[in-house]
């Protein structure tokens, strides 16, 4: 199951990682024009969004307490009072994605036909589980790497491809 999304994520996780390796620890709070979004935040939501994910399939949650900060409705900004570094966004990215990519190989094709529970796609063409998890590995991630290159084009950053 979803071959083609895990590889789409394996692609977008490889850019991700070029393009994260340019963005400085001190501006890891500074909020970037176009987007509204700070890089930690888009950081820590992926991450969040990686263990959403997981748990959707039968996981669990490794950081209960970045749901407020970085969830679905979350301000957009982060929190810099949690002390989080770039090493740890990156590394519960990185976890949150591999964890989602191996729930999402074996995943039960019953369970992937039943109803995702996403209150913010109700009333979207996004009916099942199977495309939940789709949009997650997909255009959800591309959306906010986007984001996150315009924040280190905006450091004046050449572009990577």
């Amino acid at each position: 199951m979803f071959e083609n999304e895990i590889a789409i994520n394996e692609f977008q996780l490889a850019n991700w990682e070029k393009t994260v390796a340019d963005l400085p620890e001190e501006k890891l709070f500074e909020l970037f024009p176009g987007h509204g979004h700070t890089p930690a935040w888009i950081l820590g939501h992926l991450a969040i969004v990686g263990e959403l994910g997981q748990k959707m399939l039968g996981g669990k949650i490794a950081h209960p307490g970045w749901l407020r900060p970085f969830g679905p409705g979350s301000d957009g900004l982060g929190s810099a009072d949690l002390g989080l570094t770039k090493a740890e966004l990156c590394e519960a990215l990185r976890a949150g994605y591999a964890g989602l990519r191996n729930r999402a190989a074996s995943a039960d094709p019953d369970v992937l036909a039943g109803p995702h529970g996403v209150a913010l796609f109700d009333g979207t063409p996004l009916k099942t589980l199977g495309h939940a998890i789709s949009v997650i590995l997909t255009s959800h991630f591309g959306m906010h790497l986007s984001q996150l290159s315009s924040c280190r084009r905006s450091l004046g950053k050449p572009a990577l491809f």
